[in-house]
């Protein structure tokens, strides 16, 4: 597994507090080629988030975490599997509702939000209000945003899935053309010939300051080829079809 020395945008946004211009620009403009990418592919991301974007040291994001993509998923086809970071979660999942790649494009809304404004659009001090709020509330916007900015946030951040931008079958094209992105070449930001606002410091090859301490500090000691599981513990692999025969014998 490639090692992304940049961090990711989590640490950056913690320690910059938000990503103001070209900075925020340029990173939701690589997000929505990324995730434009996904769609031509029936691929469903589901798991957008600042946490999953990878900063590296040419200052490029790379987009991780594919463990709840949805494959086989043209435009029209729907799932309805409850998954997702809370915050990021679209309304339509949340009620338990048939959804499409649409609920990408709402995510994406509260990335840039994030990135735009330092904090999330919809929030609470339990995942319960948090889906309250995401349910019934809409969003604040300072007087000092931009007027493309906020009208792009307010595009993204519909609550019905077929008005929301991007729902339709050109899907990232129509994000493109809106004028929050009229001065972007999108050809340019495929080809990684805009320039950067932001490089990460990274000193060496195994400098690990991009990251949070809470994860540098911990052991990296590996689980021991020689475990045993407990009857407790086996019996949470009663069913599988494959167990491995080490972990059959139970320990002493």
């Amino acid at each position: 597994m490639e090692y992304v020395r940049g961090g990711d945008l989590m640490m950056h946004i913690q320690r910059d507090k938000r990503f103001r211009g070209p900075r925020a620009k340029l990173y939701g403009c690589e997000v929505l080629l990324a995730l434009q990418y996904f769609h031509q592919n029936n691929i469903v991301y589901r798991d957008l988030k600042l946490d999953n974007i990878m900063l590296a040291i040419d200052g490029h994001i790379k987009i991780g975490d594919y463990g709840l993509c949805k494959e086989n998923m043209p435009f029209g086809s729907t799932t309805r599997t409850i998954c997702g970071t809370p915050e990021f979660m679209a309304p339509e999942i949340l009620e338990e509702q048939p959804y499409d790649r649409a609920v990408d494009w709402w995510a994406f809304g509260v990335l840039m939000y994030e990135m735009l404004l330092g904090r999330a659009p919809f929030s609470g001090e339990e995942e319960d209000d948090i889906y309250d709020s995401i349910l019934e509330d809409e969003p604040m916007y300072p007087p000092d945003i931009g007027r493309h900015e906020q009208a792009l946030l307010q595009s993204l951040l519909v609550k019905v899935p077929s008005l929301r931008l991007g729902s339709g079958p050109t899907d990232a094209e129509e994000i493109k053309a809106h004028a929050y992105f009229k001065d972007v070449n999108f050809d340019d930001v495929y080809h990684k010939r805009i320039r950067p606002p932001f490089v990460p410091v990274v000193k060496s090859a195994m400098d690990v300051s991009n990251f949070d301490s809470e994860f540098t500090s911990e052991n990296p000691g590996e689980t021991p080829t020689d475990y045993r599981l407990t009857n407790v513990e086996q019996d949470n692999f009663k069913g599988f079809s494959y167990v491995s025969p080490w972990a059959t014998t139970t320990s002493t």
